[in-house]
């Protein structure tokens, strides 16, 4: 559920995450199985290391059963 934080309501707005990056350690993955949503997860993932300013590095890999991102650093 979004909430949208207005002056007048002081509602705080929830964050909202599609991927769970901020979860993953070293060697964690997600399995995509729609190489579209795939790409979108990789660029995700890009973005969030520059907005938080990590040295992370992520990964793509074709399995048989879809596409994996690896946090690999």
């Amino acid at each position: 559920m979004l909430t949208i934080d207005t002056p007048e309501s002081g509602v705080a707005m929830t964050e909202v995450r599609r991927y769970p990056f901020n979860q993953m350690n070293v060697g964690d993955s997600i399995l995509i199985d729609d190489f579209r949503v795939a790409q979108s997860a990789r660029v995700s993932a890009i973005n969030f290391i520059k907005r938080h300013n990590l040295c992370w590095k992520f990964s793509m890999r074709k399995m048989e059963n879809g596409w994996r991102i690896f946090r690999i650093n």
